[in-house]
């Protein structure tokens, strides 16, 4: 519970839109008020070449593997992460905010045709007290580029209180880079 104390917001447009709406912060979220705090560039150790583990149906790279990814809103950078996306269909994202704001969530994937994804994301909210809110529900549509280093593609978060009710969203970009073991 400690954990969860304090949560934050996608970003300054959606703190605006949170605090219209409902004294909302986000676990696991994509966090920055008017941007991100701190850029993070991996050593080049980390972004070696690329040797796909798997080919998904279609002859396409698979999206299964770790990845860093940035998330953009009017072209401002508003989260980096990484991402674990796993061959069950399930997928792990761990944030560059504090562990007691819950940096780590799950998700859910499909592949939607070659080459390109969508993502189911949950995440609770809280107010800056602690007391559960809301939920946050995050939709991604990513599409893995001919190499399979490298994905972009959109992402969507829909706001709801307690009992259901829709309350707000938000919209932005996102890219990644994959990360690998060479």
């Amino acid at each position: 519970m400690r954990r969860r104390i304090t949560t934050i917001s996608i970003s300054g447009a959606l703190l605006a839109l949170a605090a219209s709406v409902a004294p909302n912060a986000m676990a696991c979220s994509l966090p920055g008020l008017p941007g991100i705090r701190a850029v993070v560039t991996l050593p080049p150790g980390l972004t070696a070449s690329f040797r796909p583990a798997a080919i998904a149906p279609g002859g396409a790279p698979s999206i299964v593997g770790l990845w860093q990814v940035k998330f953009y809103s009017g072209g401002t950078l508003t989260d980096d992460a990484f991402d674990a996306w796993h061959s069950d269909g399930t997928e792990v994202l761990n944030d560059f905010t504090n562990p007691i704001e819950d940096n780590v969530c799950l998700g859910v994937w499909s592949q939607t045709e070659p080459g390109s994804y969508k993502l189911k994301h949950p995440s609770w909210t809280f107010d800056t007290s602690g007391n559960l809110t809301g939920l946050a529900v995050i939709l991604e549509t990513v599409t893995v580029d001919a190499g399979g280093n490298d994905y972009t593609g959109t992402y969507s978060i829909d706001f709801f209180d307690t009992m259901g009710n829709p309350v707000g969203s938000f919209q932005g970009t996102l890219k990644a880079q994959r990360i690998t073991a060479d």
